[in-house]
């Protein structure tokens, strides 16, 4: 990452290290801009190079960098009886997941742990909070009420109504155009039997006189 010693001034930086480390005189080193991948074993190595020729020194230290949380988000999913409300957060590593109800009841038994908890509501007007936490910040989302189920159901049972209705209109209508198509057609057909019956019952000129020659 970095040497420098006493008697040069400027350090010697690596490429990816530019412009985020500082050196101050008492020897420090400021790494900034921490970035995840910062995280790792660390090791600095002490050599002396006058006076009494002290014995070089080594130490090793783990560098734990942690993403803070962001204001976690929830989701409920109504199921049948129950309600399932999931927790998240968009930012932040290692983090946790617990809930608690609005007003705290004061006891463990309304604190739940993990990202997910399915709930079996007793009252609408009960409220819950995720905290999302990490050993470097906390986060609290807003409250969400257990009656969000019955509001996120839309009644549709009026539009059913209306609709079927529509349909049962459409279907009558549609059911007397075929009646009185099928009545039309039946008595287009019964007063064409008639006028055939009535033509093989007329006689024709020609056998009425083959019939009666004394006219002719």
């Amino acid at each position: 990452m970095v040497s420098w010693s006493s008697r040069r001034k400027v350090p010697d930086v690596h490429d990816l290290y530019v412009r985020r480390i500082d050196i101050v005189e008492s020897g420090s080193m400021h790494v900034n801009n921490m970035q995840r991948s910062d995280s790792g074993l660390y090791q600095m190595l002490i050599q002396y190079m006058s006076g009494d020729h002290k014995p070089s020194k080594s130490l090793s230290f783990h560098l734990r960098v942690l993403e803070p949380v962001s204001k976690p988000n929830i989701t409920a999913e109504c199921l049948n009886g129950s309600i399932s409300l999931s927790c998240f957060s968009s930012q932040g590593s290692e983090v946790t997941y617990s809930w608690e109800t609005l007003p705290p009841c004061g006891n463990d038994s309304c604190v739940h742990l993990g990202a997910t908890v399915e709930i079996h509501p007793s009252s609408e007007s009960t409220a819950y909070t995720c905290t999302a936490q990490n050993p470097v910040s906390r986060a609290t989302s807003g409250p969400i009420y257990l009656g969000v189920c019955s509001i996120q159901q839309p009644s549709v049972g009026p539009w059913f109504s209306v609709l079927g209705i529509i349909f049962f209109i459409l279907f009558l209508t549609g059911l007397m155009v075929i009646c009185k198509c099928a009545k039309k057609n039946k008595s287009e057909t019964a007063q064409g039997k008639i006028e055939r019956q009535c033509r093989k019952r007329e006689p024709s000129s020609q056998s009425f006189f083959m019939e009666h020659p004394q006219i002719l």
